[in-house]
């Protein structure tokens, strides 16, 4: 029995294999490794044009190449890749022989320069290593002094990313005479006629992501090849995850947001981007159980990786089809799609995830834009970042940050009956636009004492325009009010929400 998932969720529980597996001798080296400048990587100058078909296989590449450079390092020392720990979102770790130190600089190197060359440094892999015993794996103070070593190790290394001073050919080669007329359209960055042959490799892999047939790629053909080491990457799941598909073709982001609203009649034709993670899960890990042993360790990251990574694309799948997985792995998501769609996707995201976590201390947060499709798709993914940044400043986390609102869980998802009420107004957009701005009001009441004057504005305005002898109105009034006085925030969102359904576009 899992001692910190639900058991409902049997198939994406992680059985570890127990470290007994791996070949642990009292000589040995814990090796890690992460992948650092995820977004910047993803979505540094990428123009929205294209964008529906490089962005999964951005990710995806990522997740690629933390196998592949997990592999060329068992190669290097000259071990089975079985000691491969873990290998996802972006993070590995590998059990290997204490071996000349040089090793480990030499596979930097390489991957310093390949990054440097490829993407001028603005991402990176750090590679360290700590040393470790078979006490270290059988002894619960001494795994836990292990986990935290390699968490400072990799901390720090963040600080220390490239020895532009200590390595004479780290000099970055950038395309000469570049013009409007021979920039790469995708990246905005390389020289390229049409796209610059490293976009036009994302194209490609974005391209097999979405083909059924398609289940394994070379590592050279995404130009992986250190020292000639090459191998075949399977394209499961986890890496191919969601994304809508026209006749094997990734859909636009414009296609995705003419699908909001499809079943009414009105609503405006946006994109919702969708980022969230698990809140605290460093003091998590810190007071649990969960790095007290190999296997508790094994068990508690991958499992949560596979809620993210399988668990979610199958719902998006299954419910959410006009959405488009942009990362799904380790303890974060990053989505997009119809506004509409990805905002019941949210409310199932957390009601799945509560019942996914044993404990309470393990919550999640998100941070929801909308916009319309051709708004810079990473000025997008910054202000995505900054609403969930947001969320995470709320007490004991557990939150959304929405039209520009910050709020806790189960005080937005909690009042279902005002929002029944007011579809009494759905053939009345005046009206909700105008409770929109009384809300507003209510909310600006130390800033001005005129917006005091909210309460008596909403019972004019009622009394005015709704027939006042009908004891449903009534109670929407009293609801209002109440709602209004107690919970402007959450009162906004249910409007703003209703008034983006019963806009005409």
């Amino acid at each position: 029995m899992s001692k910190y998932f639900n058991e409902k969720y049997h198939e994406y529980i992680y059985q570890s294999k127990g470290s007994a597996n791996y070949l642990i001798d009292e000589d040995m080296i814990l090796i890690a490794g992460d992948f650092y400048g995820i977004q910047k990587f993803i979505f540094e100058s990428l123009t929205t044009t294209n964008a529906a078909k490089v962005l999964r296989a951005k990710s995806a590449y990522i997740q690629i190449f933390t196998e592949y450079i997990a592999k060329y390092i068992c190669e290097k020392f000259s071990i089975n890749d079985k000691q491969i720990i873990s290998a996802n979102a972006g993070k590995f770790e590998i059990i290997a022989p204490k071996k000349h130190e040089n090793i480990l600089d030499n596979i930097q190197e390489n991957i310093d320069k390949f990054f440097i060359k490829n993407f001028f440094g603005l991402s990176g892999m750090s590679i360290v290593s700590i040393d470790c015993t078979k006490e270290s794996f059988q002894n619960k103070d001494a795994y836990k002094k292990l986990r935290k070593q390699i968490a400072d190790k990799i901390e720090l290394k963040k600080f220390q990313k490239f020895s532009l001073v200590e390595n004479d050919n780290f000099i970055m080669s950038y395309d000469e005479d570049i013009n409007n007329e021979n920039l790469c359209k995708i990246c905005n960055i390389r020289k390229g006629k049409n796209n610059c042959s490293t976009c036009n490799s994302f194209v490609k892999l974005g391209e097999l992501l979405v083909k059924k047939d398609k289940q394994k790629i070379d590592s050279s053909e995404l130009g992986f090849s250190f020292d000639g080491f090459n191998i075949d990457i399977n394209l499961d799941s986890k890496i191919k995850s969601y994304i809508k598909k026209d006749n094997d073709e990734p859909v636009d982001f414009s296609d995705l947001a003419k699908a909001s609203c499809k079943e009414l009649e009105t609503g405006i034709k946006s994109l919702a981007i969708l980022k969230a993670d698990v809140d605290s899960m460093g003091d998590f890990l810190k007071n649990s159980n969960a790095t007290e042993s190999f296997e508790n360790f094994d068990h508690f990251s991958n499992t949560m990786d596979n809620f993210f990574s399988l668990y979610i694309p199958k719902l998006m799948r299954k419910k959410y089809r006009d959405t488009y997985t942009v990362f799904a792995g380790g303890d974060d998501l990053f989505l997009l799609g119809a506004w509409d769609q990805v905002l019941e996707l949210a409310k199932e995201i957390q009601y799945e995830f509560k019942n996914f976590v044993k404990s309470n201390k393990l919550t999640i947060s998100f941070g929801i834009a909308i916009a319309k499709p051709s708004y810079p798709i990473n000025r997008l993914a910054e202000y995505t970042e900054k609403l969930l940044e947001k969320a995470k400043e709320a007490d004991g986390k557990d939150a959304i940050t929405l039209f520009g609102e910050t709020v806790k869980w189960d005080s937005y998802l909690q009042d279902n009956k005002l929002k029944e009420q007011l579809k009494v107004f759905n053939d009345n957009t005046a009206m909700l636009y105008r409770l929109l701005e009384l809300t507003n009001m209510s909310k600006k009441v130390n800033e001005d004492i005129k917006n005091t004057m909210w309460k008596s504005k909403i019972n004019y305005t009622f009394y005015r325009n709704v027939d006042m002898k009908s004891e449903e109105n009534q109670k929407l009034l009293k609801n209002l009010n109440e709602m209004i006085e107690n919970k402007p925030k959450e009162t906004k969102m249910y409007l703003s929400e209703i008034v983006y359904k019963r806009r005409v576009v």
